[in-house]
């Protein structure tokens, strides 16, 4: 009996040691994996076409990253199922740094929300927020229509003539058309795209008669004469387009926009997201960067990871409360 105990203890021993070796063995390549990174390009991924708003910051944000990364960022556009196909790719990447994504916030919440996806926000460990852009709504520079509450009155006389497009069901427009509808008691037609140069298109020739957008999407347009703003999702008048009112001050109590964030997969090493944190907060704040951000009317604005965490899970809680009255 003794000596099946000690034969026992013997073999846990062994398996013990067996263990314990194959955990420093593993340590020792985290850490030479680590003290390596990065060693090759990375990729960042984009869930909607190029030429849209997420697409452009994301290539003037990857171009100032590289010299702090010391290596190619190369920006990935995945477009499909509203950004769904983008955020799922992301998520199921391999978590080892060399994949970075954008994710659309609200769009990456709703879009759990109304249908059944294979991530949430569990599946991310966030990196910054990049961009916060205030929603708009804007018509054609022919359009009859020169000021919010006309678009109004004539929603209220012909219910859902009023055609209004968006980047995608469930995406960031779409939610803030819907929820002007709702609280200005209109019936209007939401007509989705694949992205924003679509969905502008779609306005420009004719085919809905006004389009929900954010500010960057819409600020060339809107200086350039071919497209007028009639009010603002925002809490005060955007710099800039000080004589557009907010839908606030019209009555209505609604503010709203999209933040893009960067993320890495869920089991990403904490030292990898440290430092692509560090890189791409450096190039956040780089002269140039700057610069050519402010040229392509992006609305910058930094959150570190901890603020970011905040803001999706406070974001998924007003959307909770926000999607059910307009019926996504």
């Amino acid at each position: 009996m003794n000596k099946k105990v000690i034969i026992g203890t013997g073999v846990l021993v062994t398996l013990a040691l067996l263990f314990g070796g194959y955990e420093n063995i593993s340590k020792h390549r985290k850490d030479q994996f680590i003290s390596k990174y990065p060693d090759q390009s990375i990729q960042m991924l984009v869930a909607y076409k190029e030429g849209g708003g997420t697409d452009v910051g994301a290539r003037i944000l990857a171009a100032a990253a590289e010299s702090y990364l010391g290596q190619p960022i190369v920006v990935k556009n995945i477009q499909g199922g509203d950004g769904e196909l983008g955020f799922k790719q992301l998520t199921m990447a391999n978590a080892n740094g060399y994949t970075v994504g954008f994710i659309n916030l609200p769009t990456f919440l709703s879009l759990s929300m109304e249908r059944d996806t294979v991530y949430s926000k569990e599946s991310i460990i966030p990196i910054m927020n990049y961009v916060y852009d205030p929603a708009v709504i804007v018509v054609s520079k022919h359009s009859q229509w020169k000021t919010i509450e006309e678009l109004i009155q004539y929603s209220k006389a012909n219910p859902l003539d009023m055609t209004i497009s968006n980047n995608g069901r469930g995406a960031s427009n779409h939610i803030a058309a819907a929820q002007l509808a709702y609280e200005a008691n209109i019936d209007v037609t939401h007509v989705p795209f694949g992205g924003t140069a679509d969905m502008l298109r779609a306005l420009r020739y004719g085919h809905v008669k006004a389009t929900v957008a954010k500010v960057s999407e819409v600020a060339s347009h809107i200086e350039s004469g071919e497209l007028r703003m009639l009010a603002t999702f925002t809490e005060n008048r955007l710099e800039g387009f000080f004589d557009v009112p907010t839908l606030q001050e019209k009555g209505y109590p609604i503010s709203f926009g999209s933040a893009r964030a960067l993320a890495v997969p869920k089991g990403t090493p904490e030292e990898i997201v440290d430092i692509l944190h560090m890189a791409f907060k450096k190039a956040m704040e780089n002269e140039e960067h700057i610069t050519q951000a402010k040229e392509a009317n992006l609305p910058i604005k930094y959150m570190s990871p901890l603020e970011l965490q905040r803001y999706i899970e406070q974001s998924e809680e007003s959307l909770s409360n926000i999607i059910p009255k307009i019926g996504l």
